[in-house]
């Protein structure tokens, strides 16, 4: 009876643990998250990046409920092009293979719309898209959307990491990328610059 008793509590145990999601670390020391259904994500949570206050410059987005801010000592903007996008603003890190896009009108939209219109307009270049990571973070007290996919277009790889928030006064994305082989080593520079969108 002891030893069945024994059995069945190793299986609760067992049941608890799977019911709850594992956390692990990748070789190159990124954190991961594996849920119960076999899916696995990034863990944000250990990382509290923010925009150093000393090198902070601010850029004001179409929409004046949103702003964002950068660290000027390490990113750029791009000049605008002739025939761009009104809302579309280009960034490109110093010293790194690293890009950022700010996107913003006063359309008005909500959250799961934009995530069909980043993933579409992906697949409009052409590109084949994989959609890696896809949840929500609170950011003022808003639910902003996060989505991380990866993009082939003609044997060239992609990794885009995007938060995207919309509502009734119009839509902002943030979004950075590089080679999808160079990501995990310049992620957290990434995660950074995505920090700087902030929502009024």
């Amino acid at each position: 009876m002891r030893r069945f008793a024994i059995v069945i509590l190793a299986a609760a145990a067992c049941a608890a643990a799977a019911a709850q999601e594992l956390r692990a670390t990748t070789e190159d020391g990124r954190k991961v998250l594996l849920s119960p259904d076999g899916k696995w994500r990034f863990n944000s949570n250990h990382l509290a990046p923010t925009v150093s206050p000393d090198s902070a410059s601010p850029y004001q987005p179409a929409v004046k409920k949103f702003s964002f801010s950068f660290n000027t000592n390490e990113w750029t903007i791009a000049p605008k092009r002739d025939g761009g996008e009104a809302g579309k603003r280009v960034f490109q890190h110093k010293s790194l293979p690293v890009f950022g896009m700010v996107i913003s009108d006063e359309m008005p939209a909500n959250n799961n719309a934009m995530r069909e219109l980043i993933v579409s307009n992906a697949r409009q270049t052409g590109a084949e898209t994989l959609v890696l990571l896809d949840e929500t973070q609170r950011v003022n007290g808003k639910e902003v959307g996060v989505i991380r996919f990866s993009a082939n277009l003609k044997g060239v790889e992609f990794l885009f990491s995007t938060n995207y928030f919309a509502d009734d006064d119009g839509n902002s994305q943030v979004a950075c990328y590089t080679s999808q082989s160079l990501f995990s080593k310049y992620q957290r520079d990434c995660e950074i610059f995505l920090s700087g969108l902030t929502i009024k």
